[in-house]
């Protein structure tokens, strides 16, 4: 039912409706009805790490007004996904979650942060791995797995990124993992992907995809199956728009390399700018060809906004304004020329078996990898059983308006003054957030049934965005009720 819609006319505000869950089959992410869902998106961080303090009132998932801001650009741009690094478990992020949800928006999110015990050192992961962390950690999932636009959760991110650290840390990010596993299984009403996004190096993301993407047999073992990564991300950079080509970038050592993936692998970071302007040729020339998206299920392009590392798309002043740079207009065209919704299909979810975990062959990759399969313990059990304490659930919401009050302007620094939204997000779907009644009930499986409607991409149009039925976009079509006054307002006191 399309309550947004009726809801403006009727002059009632905005009303949420969520978008379809999107989950892991075999090798690839795939949407609720099965059909493989392709990550275009982009690494979304305003402010970066350095702007995310404990103390502080707000994140970049807790401002309604920035949110609409970004929403709008990132639904120009075309992506359908986001990955947010940094978020404080603490805010209320209601209002953000829905405005993404309302423009087709997926969200992966990270549950560490760069402060001080809120990660896994990766020196020195036994001192780190403590009930302190683990109630952050859990505290994220509290706040966020009522969203069903949230695609997943990471892990970790490069905690492996040298020989010291390959020591080391690998037995800790399973054992974070199979806690984060056993938690959503134990307080969330639906599984929710959990993976792992690795640093650029070439010997030691091949060693770590093989350590945590094995677990043998379901039944064979249940700690070590439970704790084996949902997805595995690569943050790779060796293909360089305007230098590098399929040849030259190492593409094609990449898919030889994981074509047996038993995971859904995906780029988590990608966009080198040893070119600048980029001009994004490995879009269409790399990510998003056939040979490509039959081992990764795209990505993510480095990054939203301009920081110090000058790998932004917007420029983001000081007063909230944004201004397109060259970057953007590049990277939405190279979406706009896309063509893998002609091909891709359910013959590429490849039906593949995880495999037995094999520490000496994991070795033979990279000697000095630790690749022990005995994991420490919990330090968390009672935590992981009774919950995290955070009462910051999050939820769906009405809000009152479909455009930001900050400036945009284009890349010739003209204001662009109709920076609505348009609300494409028209679902049906199972209540997903938490209720003492159900925080312990098993979760549903991707086939359970639910009315049938589709989740709808973002279009690279600076018009309104149109609805797509495109294999392998967020969506596959659309249900729409005629629905009466009456039955509408018994909708909205429904919800």
């Amino acid at each position: 039912m399309r309550f947004s819609v009726l809801a403006l006319a009727l002059g009632f505000a905005h009303l949420a409706t969520a978008l379809l869950p999107v989950s892991v089959k075999d090798n690839m992410f795939v949407d609720y009805n099965g059909n493989p869902f392709v990550v275009v998106g982009v690494d979304y961080q305003p402010g970066g790490s350095s702007g995310y303090s404990n103390s502080a009132s707000s994140d970049v998932l807790s401002d309604e007004d920035t949110c609409l801001r970004d929403a709008y650009l990132l639904q120009q741009l075309g992506v359908n996904t986001i990955r947010v690094y940094t978020v404080s478990p603490w805010l209320n992020h209601d209002a953000c979650m829905s405005v993404f949800n309302a423009v087709g928006i997926y969200v992966i999110l990270d549950v560490n942060s760069p402060l001080g015990g809120e990660s896994i050192d990766r020196y020195t992961p036994s001192n780190s791995y403590n009930e302190n962390y683990l109630k952050r950690v859990f505290s994220i999932i509290d706040a966020f797995m009522g969203y069903s636009n949230v695609l997943g959760f990471f892990a970790g991110n490069e905690v492996i990124n040298d020989a010291t650290s390959a020591k080391v840390s690998p037995p800790y990010i399973r054992a974070v993992q199979r806690d984060m596993k056993n938690y959503i299984s134990l307080h969330a009403n639906r599984t929710i992907p959990v993976g792992y996004s690795a640093a650029d190096d070439a010997t030691l993301r091949i060693a770590g995809w093989e350590y945590l993407q094995c677990g043998g047999d379901e039944d064979s073992d249940s700690d070590i199956f439970i704790s084996r990564s949902d997805f595995y991300g690569l943050n790779s950079y060796q293909w360089c728009s305007g230098v590098s080509t399929w040849a030259t970038s190492g593409y094609p050592a990449l898919v030889s390399s994981f074509a047996d993936s038993s995971i859904a692998l995906f780029f988590s970071e990608f966009g080198c700018n040893t070119a600048s302007p980029r001009t994004f040729t490995e879009i269409n020339g790399g990510v998003y060809t056939e040979e490509m998206l039959k081992v990764f299920d795209g990505g993510l392009i480095y990054e939203f906004s301009e920081e110090d590392n000058k790998f932004g798309l917007v420029s983001i002043d000081s007063d909230g304004a944004a201004t397109l740079l060259q970057d953007f207009v590049n990277l939405q065209g190279a979406y706009a020329n896309m063509t893998y919704q002609d091909f891709i299909s359910d013959a590429y979810i490849d039906n593949v078996t995880s495999p037995s975990c094999n520490s000496s062959y994991i070795k033979s990759i990279y000697s000095g990898f630790d690749s022990n399969f005995t994991l420490p313990d919990c330090p968390a059990t009672d935590m992981l059983k009774s919950g995290s304490g955070n009462n910051n659930i999050g939820k769906w919401i009405t809000w009152n308006s479909n455009q930001t009050t900050y400036k945009i302007y284009d890349i010739d620094n003209n204001e662009i003054t109709d920076t609505a939204i348009s609300v494409v997000s028209d679902q049906t779907v199972p209540d997903y957030s938490k209720s003492s009644s159900s925080s312990s009930s098993a979760a549903p499986s991707a086939t359970a049934t639910a009315t049938k409607t589709s989740s709808i991409a973002a279009t690279t149009s600076t018009e309104a965005a149109t609805t797509s039925s495109s294999a392998g976009a967020v969506s596959a079509g659309v249900n729409s009720f005629a629905v009466s006054v009456a039955g509408l307002v018994a909708a909205i006191f429904a919800l």
